[in-house]
C-alpha cells in the first residue's frame, strides 16, 4: 500500500497526458470508457474545463480525479472522472486524490458535489461511501451519488 515514488499535483496534466492515461485505463472501465465517450474529446473537455487532481510516477500520470466546479449559481460540483492505473491500485491513491478534490471544492465555495458510478464497481462505491457520499438514485446500471461538502469527514 506504499505511495513511495508518487507525486501529487493539481492542474498540471496536459490534454495529451490525460488522453494517454484514460486510454491506458480504458480496459479497466466497466463498461469500457471508449464505448461511452470519444476519449480524445473527453480529454480535451477535462483539460479545458475541469480541475484536475493528479498522481504522477516520474513523468507518467498514474491517477486522475477530474471535477467541474464552475456552477456558482447552485454551488454544486461534479466529479467526472476517477481513474487509477491498474499497477497503482490498492495504494490509497484514489482516496488521497478525492480528499484533495473535496478540500478544493470547499475552498471554491461548493456546497454539494456529485458523481456517477457503475453499480458493478462495488469497490469504488465503498470508497465513495467511506468519504461520505450517499446514493441519490439509480438509473439502469448507473448509481448517482452526492456529498454535502459540509458533511465531508475531516481528514
Amino acid at each position: 500500500m506504499s505511495r513511495e515514488g508518487i507525486e501529487f499535483r493539481e492542474g498540471t496534466a496536459t490534454q495529451e497526458d490525460i488522453q494517454t492515461h484514460l486510454e491506458a485505463c480504458d480496459v479497466d472501465f466497466s463498461p469500457r470508457l471508449s464505448l461511452k465517450v470519444d476519449i480524445g474529446e473527453y480529454s480535451r473537455k477535462i483539460s479545458a474545463r475541469a480541475k484536475t487532481f493528479e498522481a504522477w510516477f516520474g513523468d507518467t500520470l498514474v491517477g486522475l480525479v477530474a471535477a467541474y466546479m464552475n456552477d456558482s449559481r447552485t454551488r454544486s460540483g461534479f466529479i467526472t472522472n476517477v481513474t487509477i492505473a491498474k499497477a497503482f491500485m490498492g495504494r490509497g491513491i484514489a482516496s488521497a486524490l478525492l480528499d484533495r478534490c473535496l478540500d478544493r471544492s470547499r475552498r471554491e465555495g461548493m456546497e454539494v458535489i456529485g458523481l456517477e458510478v457503475s453499480m458493478e464497481n462495488r469497490e469504488a462505491i465503498r470508497l465513495y461511501e467511506k468519504l461520505g457520499f450517499s446514493e441519490l438514485e439509480r438509473k439502469g446500471k448507473i448509481v448517482s451519488m452526492r456529498l454535502m461538502i459540509s458533511e465531508k469527514r475531516q481528514s
